[in-house]
């Protein structure tokens, strides 16, 4: 799956983001601020992989979600306990933003039946 189509499916599980045109519109999970990217290219936005896959986080859906880049960066920069932080105070941010990412979640669309 390419980052794009992650970018697309963490927008449509978070009841922030709408798509208008060609482009998601919604909230960064991080700072809340307003976000935009394209639909097709994901250009806009970074992925937001909330339990980092270093730290036993994986693809799922409710781990992901669509975030500024200069936001995922200093989560990386900032929260990451080999650096500046506790081990502590990085589950706990972390756990903050599980939390933050299950409030907005919307379930995805059923296909439907067929006839």
């Amino acid at each position: 799956m390419t980052t794009a189509q992650k970018l697309g499916l963490a927008a449509l599980t978070d009841v922030t983001f709408e798509r208008r045109g060609g482009d998601w519109v919604g909230k960064c999970l991080i700072c809340n601020g307003p976000i935009a990217f394209d639909a097709r290219t994901g250009e806009g936005a970074t992925i937001e992989h909330i339990r980092a896959r270093t730290r036993g986080g994986g693809d799922d859906l409710a781990n992901l979600a669509a975030v500024h880049g200069r936001c995922n960066g200093e989560k990386g920069r900032r929260w990451d306990p080999r650096k500046r932080r506790s081990a502590e105070d990085y589950e706990a941010f972390v756990a903050r933003l599980l939390v933050k990412r299950a409030e907005r979640w919307r379930p995805l669309p059923q296909d439907p039946a067929p006839s």
